[in-house]
């Protein structure tokens, strides 16, 4: 009996292996496929923003973002956020930079599904930034008395679904305010969104650089070669980089396990959709039955 067990145990192991085999064969294939890689995944997203040898895509990033703080130069700070107490864990944000200038903090998150919660897990990460930041203004005054001051701190999610059903704008920025006058409680703490699918026809001639912006990291990998309507540096630098006959072997490697786990995602949520959608009619047939 227990050899009969082992058997099967590597019977089923076998099969789940070719399984596994064959879905990364898919997955390396449709890599192959493509020319530009999907900036939406981890590994991609982290290369083009996150490289502090080239921080000019993050910088542009920014100035359309938050045009206001007019930032000219940014120096990348550790992503890790160490939690202090031990039964606790720390976060880990995708991109994390802050302006040279002025010490403005800027941590930027990549989200391509739609979750729960995903607002209450910003205002969890801002926590975080705005600790580590307690003691800059007091350090740089030479003050002997502590005030709490700290550089402004921005949150930023990147979106790659509708998160706003009740409004047409890609750009969403929210504050801490008085409820009543509306009058802000702080400055120091911002948060924004950018929904990519809202873009509006970025080859229309009234179309915003976060209209081209969002298109292009939206549909990144249905491109053969940039558009003509995507030009200036910003969009030569994102298709140069983006191009996967450039990426070094174990970027994309990284690319692949990236693509292999975004697609086990994608099919588990149509199973649920179409799971849902199957057992609402079937509910609504009884119902309509009993009524009958």
């Amino acid at each position: 009996t227990q050899i009969e067990n082992i058997k099967r145990q590597s019977l089923i192991m076998t099969k789940l292996s070719y399984a596994d085999s064959f879905r990364r064969r898919q997955v390396h294939e449709m890599v192959l496929l493509q020319k530009y890689a999907d900036i939406i995944t981890d590994t991609v997203f982290k290369k083009l923003f996150g490289d502090e040898r080239f921080p000019d895509l993050m910088i542009f990033l920014l100035r359309e973002l938050i045009p206001e703080r007019n930032i000219s130069s940014i120096k990348y700070a550790p992503q890790e956020h160490q939690n202090e107490f031990p039964e606790g864990h720390g976060i880990r944000v995708d991109v994390e930079c802050y302006d040279e200038t002025t010490g403005t903090r800027f941590a930027v998150e990549m989200q391509a599904l739609k979750v729960r919660n995903f607002h209450d897990r910003l205002l969890a990460y801002s926590t975080y930034i705005v600790q580590e930041q307690f003691g800059i203004g007091l350090m740089s005054r030479g003050s002997g008395k502590w005030d709490y001051s700290f550089p402004q701190s921005y949150v930023i999610a990147l979106m790659d679904y509708d998160d706003n059903a009740q409004s047409d704008a890609i750009r969403h920025e929210y504050a801490l305010l008085d409820v009543g006058g509306g009058s802000p409680f702080t400055d120091r703490l911002k948060f924004i969104t950018l929904e990519l699918p809202k873009y509006h026809d970025p080859a229309d001639p009234e179309a915003t650089a976060l209209d081209k912006l969002c298109f292009a990291l939206h549909n990144m990998t249905t491109f053969r070669n940039r558009p003509e309507y995507l030009q200036g540096k910003f969009f030569e630098l994102l298709f140069e980089k983006a191009e996967i006959a450039k990426f070094a072997p174990h970027e994309v490697i990284k690319y692949e396990k990236d693509m292999l786990t975004q697609w086990d995602i994608d099919e588990y949520v149509g199973e649920q959709v179409e799971k849902g959608v199957k057992e609402g009619l079937e509910k609504g047939l009884r119902e309509g039955m009993a009524k009958g």
